[in-house]
């Protein structure tokens, strides 16, 4: 089998129909879906297991919830093909997505092929990330770089070829939030070249209510945020690698009286930032620490 896409689905039975969808209108149709419905609470296993019943391609796992990481662990574990690539529920491709992003990684020897992005809203679209023309990169730096890691370590905007995931023994931090993070920094570091692939596309939908897709973080998701960007860093500084991004935060601190805001303290990878009120840049200070 070529291809194994994995999508965890959690409470996603309004969407579900236009993901699938636009998986079996592929071009490439040598693959597997691996359905993983991670204790939904609405229909969504229904959805998953009708489409199950009438494409054999399509196989359905199910979980009491145990979070995304988990889920995306468990298609893993139950991936045939040869290359293996991520969807999350909410969001479609193109027709001609993994039949490009696969053929770029086999005509360039390629590990990893990375696609566009569009970011989608109710009553617009932009570009997330956009590639121009099909060119391999081999070197760490320019690996990372290109890869927008880590401002932009989206697990499923990429293929990856099953072999080399299975050789670094890849997997994802199950329990914790933002976990593509972490696999997607390994993945494009440690992979021999990565590939970038034009003239398709991934839709992301900006879903408010899902997982991480969210105006309120949760304490455990502002904790995980914080986690995951600490460990990019501690894997930046082991392997000598510098970041672009300028959203890298370390640590937050804010300051209050009477339960007013007063300041806010950003400590970036080499900046702290000062904000009156929250809002009101008043300070920058230099940090290399």
């Amino acid at each position: 089998m070529k291809l194994s896409i994995i999508v965890p689905v959690y409470n996603a039975e309004k969407f579900l129909d236009k993901c699938i969808k636009s998986v079996q209108t592929q071009t490439l149709q040598d693959f597997e879906l691996i359905l993983v419905n991670d204790g939904s609470k609405d229909k969504s296993l229904e959805i998953c297991e009708k489409y199950s019943q009438e494409d054999d391609r399509i196989i359905v796992f199910n979980q009491e919830n145990s979070g995304q990481s988990k889920a995306r662990n468990v298609g893993l574990e139950n991936a045939n093909g040869e290359y293996v690539a991520f969807l999350d529920s909410d969001d479609w491709v193109d027709s001609d997505y993994y039949e490009k992003l696969v053929t770029g990684c086999e005509k360039n020897d390629a590990e990893i092929s990375c696609g566009s992005i569009l970011r989608v809203r109710k009553n617009y679209q932009k570009y997330r990330i956009k590639y121009t023309e099909e060119k391999v990169y081999t070197k760490p730096q320019e690996k990372i770089d290109v890869a927008h890691v880590p401002d932009m370590c989206y697990v499923w905007n990429k293929v990856y070829k099953k072999e080399f995931l299975d050789r670094i023994n890849l997997k994802f931090v199950e329990g914790m939030f933002f976990e593509d993070v972490d696999f997607v920094t390994r993945a494009v570091y440690f992979s021999n070249k990565i590939v970038t692939i034009p003239n398709t596309y991934y839709h992301y939908w900006t879903n408010w209510n899902s997982t991480v897709k969210t105006m309120k973080l949760s304490d455990k998701k502002r904790a995980d945020s914080l986690k995951s960007k600490e460990m990019v860093l501690k894997f930046f500084k082991e392997h000598n690698l510098k970041s672009k991004a300028r959203n890298l935060i370390k640590r937050k601190t804010s300051i209050t009286i009477g339960g007013f805001p007063i300041l806010k303290i950003y400590e970036q990878e080499t900046v702290k930032r000062y904000y009156l009120f929250n809002c009101i840049p008043i300070l920058e200070v230099m940090s290399y620490a």
